[in-house]
């Protein structure tokens, strides 16, 4: 069985609701994880499924509509230097992540 491996896709805002309030950032990761291989349906609902719930919640808050970005899948993970605030926050690692082509 194939190990569960961890993905984002970026989603970019195509315009912002003008309120004296804060509309959202430009753009946001969905992010998600599976066991299927890239490509397959199973993937591509689980890929689906994260942008259309990141979507929503980003939409509700400000964003008029959103486009799809790139893949990325997580390839590793590097060390956290002892310098670094996060290192005493408890984490010692940060994930390393490529686009998928």
């Amino acid at each position: 069985m194939r190990d569960i491996q961890h993905y984002y896709t970026e989603i970019h805002a195509k315009g912002f609701r003008h309120t004296n309030k804060f509309s959202g950032f430009d753009s946001y990761c969905a992010h998600f994880s599976t066991r299927a291989r890239v490509g397959t349906m199973t993937f591509q609902q689980a890929k689906m499924d994260a942008i259309e719930y990141i979507g929503a919640q980003q939409v509700s808050r400000g964003w008029l509509a959103y486009t799809v970005g790139a893949l990325f899948e997580q390839v590793g993970v590097e060390p956290v230097s002892v310098m670094c605030p996060s290192h005493s926050e408890g984490h010692r690692s940060h994930p390393v992540w490529k686009e998928v082509a």
